[in-house]
Protein backbone atom coordinates (compact mmCIF):
# COMPACT_ATOMS: atom_id res chain seq x y z
CA UNK A 1 0.00 0.00 0.00
CA UNK A 2 1.29 3.40 -0.91
CA UNK A 3 1.60 6.57 1.09
CA UNK A 4 -1.80 7.99 -0.97
CA UNK A 5 -3.48 5.35 -0.44
CA UNK A 6 -2.63 4.81 3.36
CA UNK A 7 -3.19 8.35 3.86
CA UNK A 8 -6.81 8.27 2.36
CA UNK A 9 -7.71 5.01 4.59
CA UNK A 10 -6.98 6.65 7.39
CA UNK A 11 -9.11 9.91 6.06
CA UNK A 12 -11.83 7.98 5.77
CA UNK A 13 -11.56 6.16 8.92
CA UNK A 14 -11.61 9.08 10.56
CA UNK A 15 -14.23 10.85 8.97
CA UNK A 16 -16.58 7.46 9.93
CA UNK A 17 -15.88 7.44 13.35
CA UNK A 18 -16.48 11.30 13.65
CA UNK A 19 -20.21 10.43 11.51
CA UNK A 20 -20.54 7.64 13.79
CA UNK A 21 -20.01 9.50 17.28
CA UNK A 22 -21.82 12.81 17.09
CA UNK A 23 -21.35 13.38 20.34
CA UNK A 24 -18.18 14.59 20.50
CA UNK A 25 -19.03 17.36 17.36
CA UNK A 26 -22.30 18.36 19.37
CA UNK A 27 -21.80 21.94 20.43
CA UNK A 28 -24.89 23.21 21.62
CA UNK A 29 -26.08 26.72 20.92
CA UNK A 30 -26.95 29.22 23.88
CA UNK A 31 -30.85 28.19 23.66
CA UNK A 32 -30.29 24.55 23.51
CA UNK A 33 -27.68 24.76 26.20
CA UNK A 34 -30.08 26.61 28.53
CA UNK A 35 -32.87 24.02 27.61
CA UNK A 36 -30.69 20.73 28.47
CA UNK A 37 -29.30 22.69 31.77
CA UNK A 38 -33.13 22.73 33.15
CA UNK A 39 -33.55 20.50 36.20
CA UNK A 40 -37.22 21.22 35.36
CA UNK A 41 -39.19 18.17 35.14
CA UNK A 42 -41.17 19.18 32.25
CA UNK A 43 -39.32 21.11 29.29
CA UNK A 44 -40.31 22.52 26.38
CA UNK A 45 -38.10 23.64 23.35
CA UNK A 46 -40.23 25.74 21.25
CA UNK A 47 -38.53 27.13 18.13
CA UNK A 48 -38.89 27.90 14.31
CA UNK A 49 -38.61 24.82 12.11
CA UNK A 50 -35.51 24.09 10.99
CA UNK A 51 -33.27 25.31 13.81
CA UNK A 52 -31.93 21.95 15.44
CA UNK A 53 -34.83 21.25 17.64
CA UNK A 54 -34.83 17.55 17.21
CA UNK A 55 -31.42 17.06 16.96
CA UNK A 56 -31.37 18.74 20.29
CA UNK A 57 -33.85 16.55 22.15
CA UNK A 58 -32.15 13.08 20.27
CA UNK A 59 -29.21 14.59 21.88
CA UNK A 60 -30.54 14.59 25.31
CA UNK A 61 -31.83 11.31 24.72
CA UNK A 62 -28.55 9.95 23.64
CA UNK A 63 -26.71 11.34 26.85
CA UNK A 64 -29.21 10.00 29.28
CA UNK A 65 -29.10 6.49 28.04
CA UNK A 66 -25.44 6.26 27.76
CA UNK A 67 -24.64 8.42 30.52
CA UNK A 68 -22.19 9.84 28.81
CA UNK A 69 -22.76 13.40 29.92
CA UNK A 70 -20.56 16.33 28.43
CA UNK A 71 -18.80 18.04 31.30
CA UNK A 72 -20.95 21.11 30.07
CA UNK A 73 -23.53 19.59 31.45
CA UNK A 74 -25.72 21.24 34.36
CA UNK A 75 -29.15 19.21 33.74
CA UNK A 76 -30.30 16.19 35.39
CA UNK A 77 -28.30 13.09 35.18
CA UNK A 78 -28.86 9.27 35.24
CA UNK A 79 -26.01 7.31 36.66
CA UNK A 80 -27.66 3.71 36.15
CA UNK A 81 -29.48 2.63 32.39
CA UNK A 82 -33.05 4.29 31.96
CA UNK A 83 -36.15 3.56 30.38
CA UNK A 84 -37.36 5.88 27.39
CA UNK A 85 -40.07 6.25 24.97
CA UNK A 86 -39.82 8.69 22.46
CA UNK A 87 -42.99 9.73 20.73
CA UNK A 88 -44.24 12.03 17.81
CA UNK A 89 -47.45 12.11 15.37
CA UNK A 90 -47.56 8.97 13.35
CA UNK A 91 -45.33 5.82 13.28
CA UNK A 92 -44.05 7.56 9.82
CA UNK A 93 -42.74 10.64 11.59
CA UNK A 94 -41.52 9.27 14.70
CA UNK A 95 -39.30 6.91 12.31
CA UNK A 96 -38.30 9.58 9.97
CA UNK A 97 -37.40 12.29 12.57
CA UNK A 98 -36.80 10.43 16.01
CA UNK A 99 -35.54 7.61 14.86
CA UNK A 100 -33.23 8.85 12.45
CA UNK A 101 -31.89 11.40 14.68
CA UNK A 102 -31.04 8.67 17.17
CA UNK A 103 -29.62 6.13 15.36
CA UNK A 104 -29.55 7.35 11.11
CA UNK A 105 -31.14 6.83 8.40
CA UNK A 106 -33.89 4.26 8.77
CA UNK A 107 -33.98 2.75 4.92
CA UNK A 108 -30.04 2.97 4.96
CA UNK A 109 -28.25 0.03 7.04
CA UNK A 110 -24.62 1.98 6.57
CA UNK A 111 -25.79 4.56 8.17
CA UNK A 112 -26.78 3.22 11.46
CA UNK A 113 -24.73 5.13 14.05
CA UNK A 114 -24.84 8.21 12.34
CA UNK A 115 -27.40 9.64 14.65
CA UNK A 116 -26.90 11.24 18.55
CA UNK A 117 -26.19 7.42 19.61
CA UNK A 118 -22.46 6.60 19.00
CA UNK A 119 -22.48 3.33 16.43
CA UNK A 120 -20.37 1.15 19.63
CA UNK A 121 -23.24 1.73 22.10
CA UNK A 122 -26.57 0.55 19.90
CA UNK A 123 -27.08 -2.86 20.74
CA UNK A 124 -30.05 -5.14 19.64
CA UNK A 125 -33.10 -3.25 17.64
CA UNK A 126 -36.25 -4.49 17.65
CA UNK A 127 -38.78 -3.62 14.54
CA UNK A 128 -42.12 -2.72 14.50
CA UNK A 129 -44.76 -4.73 12.48
CA UNK A 130 -46.41 -3.18 9.77
CA UNK A 131 -43.73 -0.01 9.48
CA UNK A 132 -41.17 -0.31 7.13
CA UNK A 133 -37.45 0.06 8.19
CA UNK A 134 -39.18 1.02 11.54
CA UNK A 135 -37.61 0.23 15.10
CA UNK A 136 -40.42 -1.00 17.80
CA UNK A 137 -37.50 -0.32 20.44
CA UNK A 138 -33.46 -0.56 21.24
CA UNK A 139 -30.92 -1.08 23.62
CA UNK A 140 -28.18 1.06 24.18
CA UNK A 141 -25.22 0.14 26.01
CA UNK A 142 -24.84 2.57 29.48
CA UNK A 143 -21.62 3.15 30.66
CA UNK A 144 -22.13 1.77 34.26
CA UNK A 145 -22.32 -1.55 32.28
CA UNK A 146 -26.23 -2.23 31.73
CA UNK A 147 -28.45 -1.46 29.17
CA UNK A 148 -30.35 1.45 28.74
CA UNK A 149 -34.00 0.94 26.41
CA UNK A 150 -35.68 3.06 24.27
CA UNK A 151 -39.40 2.17 22.83
CA UNK A 152 -40.80 4.41 20.14
CA UNK A 153 -44.83 5.17 20.26
CA UNK A 154 -47.24 7.52 17.77
CA UNK A 155 -49.55 9.70 19.10
CA UNK A 156 -52.17 8.05 16.28
CA UNK A 157 -51.73 4.69 18.46
CA UNK A 158 -54.22 6.54 21.19
CA UNK A 159 -53.67 7.36 24.84
CA UNK A 160 -54.05 3.60 25.88
CA UNK A 161 -50.63 2.53 23.82
CA UNK A 162 -49.47 5.15 26.43
CA UNK A 163 -50.48 3.48 29.28
CA UNK A 164 -48.66 0.87 31.78
CA UNK A 165 -45.31 1.18 31.91
CA UNK A 166 -42.89 3.02 34.59
CA UNK A 167 -40.24 5.23 32.65
CA UNK A 168 -37.39 7.85 33.45
CA UNK A 169 -37.47 9.84 30.42
CA UNK A 170 -39.40 10.86 27.52
CA UNK A 171 -38.98 12.65 24.56
CA UNK A 172 -41.88 14.21 22.42
CA UNK A 173 -41.03 15.54 19.17
CA UNK A 174 -44.17 17.62 17.64
CA UNK A 175 -47.09 18.77 20.56
CA UNK A 176 -49.02 16.05 21.58
CA UNK A 177 -52.74 15.60 22.43
CA UNK A 178 -53.15 16.87 25.84
CA UNK A 179 -53.83 13.54 26.92
CA UNK A 180 -51.25 12.03 25.69
CA UNK A 181 -49.04 14.34 27.78
CA UNK A 182 -51.18 13.59 30.63
CA UNK A 183 -49.85 10.17 30.03
CA UNK A 184 -46.61 10.94 29.46
CA UNK A 185 -46.11 12.04 32.81
CA UNK A 186 -48.20 9.84 34.68
CA UNK A 187 -45.31 7.09 33.20
CA UNK A 188 -42.43 9.42 34.72
CA UNK A 189 -43.96 10.69 37.87
CA UNK A 190 -43.08 7.76 40.43
CA UNK A 191 -39.57 7.62 39.43
CA UNK A 192 -39.24 11.20 39.35
CA UNK A 193 -38.53 11.00 35.93
CA UNK A 194 -38.53 13.75 32.80
CA UNK A 195 -40.80 14.73 29.77
CA UNK A 196 -39.18 17.06 27.37
CA UNK A 197 -40.72 18.36 24.14
CA UNK A 198 -39.34 20.04 20.80
CA UNK A 199 -41.73 21.65 18.68
CA UNK A 200 -42.90 24.23 16.57
CA UNK A 201 -46.13 26.08 18.12
CA UNK A 202 -48.42 25.20 14.83
CA UNK A 203 -51.46 25.01 16.19
CA UNK A 204 -50.80 28.42 18.52
CA UNK A 205 -51.90 28.88 22.06
CA UNK A 206 -53.17 25.32 23.11
CA UNK A 207 -53.43 23.89 26.54
CA UNK A 208 -50.24 22.67 26.34
CA UNK A 209 -48.53 25.53 25.34
CA UNK A 210 -50.17 27.74 27.44
CA UNK A 211 -49.05 25.66 30.47
CA UNK A 212 -45.73 26.66 30.01
CA UNK A 213 -45.83 30.32 28.53
CA UNK A 214 -48.27 31.26 30.90
CA UNK A 215 -46.35 29.68 33.91
CA UNK A 216 -42.45 30.05 32.45
CA UNK A 217 -39.66 29.71 34.49
CA UNK A 218 -36.01 30.62 34.20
Amino acid sequence: MSDIQRAIKIAKELEFRQKTNQMNSYKPYDYQKKFHGSLASQRLLMAGNRVGKSFSGAMEMAYHCTGLYPKWWTGKRFNRPVRCWVGGVSNETTRDVCQRELTGQPDDPSAKGMGSIPLKLIGETVRKPGVPNAFNSVVIKHTSGGYSRIGFKAYEMGKEKWMGESLDVIWLDEEPPQSIYSQALTRTADKGGIVYMTFTPEQGMTETVAQFVNNLKT
